[in-house]
């Protein structure tokens, strides 16, 4: 059995939520305003909830996934799911539409999404294009009015569902802090984006920067940058998984409500 390693997110979850169960270490403003907050022992449970449903999708080992959602507690939750199963998350901005999604979906070899009900229409304008597209996993959010219902979009499963279904522990299958985590989209400024393979330990590093940048224990980190891109990945979610700083993310970057959010945390 592979020792537990804190550089690997399933491992540190783990650890956190048996050393730190109930800390509300990640907060996620909604667009009304209210927040949702997540412990350890919440990120811990819910991950497994994830892996079990991609496991249960028939993704092996190294296998990839797209993840299209914005900043949502379920983000990091399939992130960590992704490490817990040993499976590879590829992040894409939920903005993303037409050749541009078939490129990212189709180049970095995916063999299922998890996204949020607003990009659905972006998904069937496209899914012809993609028959290797095993399965889709949808997080019900009702935050677009425009948002089909899932029972009117074929070959789509609900992720709350899945969130809402207690599962067995999933056994990691990751062999070490080498094994891939993540394929980063790079922004395309010299051509068509091109993927960035990151692995377990690297997202691990992350927590480094919160010591090189100084960041106290009484702090808390905030964005509203995507968790789709590295700076919000690098400089706000690892460090604080890791020091237990209570990050703040707003579901999109948004001047007018900025110092609000600030002020109120």
């Amino acid at each position: 059995m592979r020792k537990r390693d804190e550089t690997v997110l399933a491992d540190l979850i783990a650890a956190r939520a048996e050393q730190k169960p109930d800390l509300d270490v990640l907060t996620f403003q909604r667009g009304d305003g209210k927040p949702d907050v997540r412990t350890y022992a919440d990120l811990f449970r819910n991950a497994n909830r994830i892996a079990a449903a991609l496991v249960g999708h028939g993704l092996e080992r190294g296998a990839r996934f797209g993840l299209m959602l914005r900043n949502h507690p379920e983000f990091v939750e399939t992130m960590i799911a992704a490490s817990i199963s040993g499976c590879v998350f590829v992040p894409i901005d939920p903005r993303t539409r037409g050749e541009k999604l078939v490129h990212f979906l189709r180049h970095s070899n995916c063999r299922g999404l998890v996204v949020a009900d607003y990009c659905l229409p972006a998904l069937e304008e496209i899914r012809a294009s993609l028959p290797d597209l095993r399965f889709v996993l949808c997080l019900e959010t009702g935050e677009e009015p425009g948002a089909p219902a899932l029972s009117s979009v074929k070959g789509v499963a609900s992720l709350r569902e899945a969130l809402d279904k207690p599962a067995p522990p999933v056994e990691g299958r990751i062999a070490g802090t080498t094994d891939p985590l993540q394929v980063l989209c790079t922004s395309g400024t010299t051509g068509d984006p091109k993927g960035v393979v990151f692995q377990n330990g690297r997202f691990g590093a992350f927590a480094m920067l919160g010591l090189i940048l100084g960041y106290r224990p009484d702090e808390r980190p905030y964005t509203g940058l995507s968790l789709t891109h590295g700076n919000a990945q690098a400089v706000t979610l690892g460090p604080s998984l890791h020091m237990g700083l209570r990050a703040v993310f707003s579901r999109r970057f948004t001047k007018s409500r900025l110092w609000d959010v600030c002020r109120r945390y």
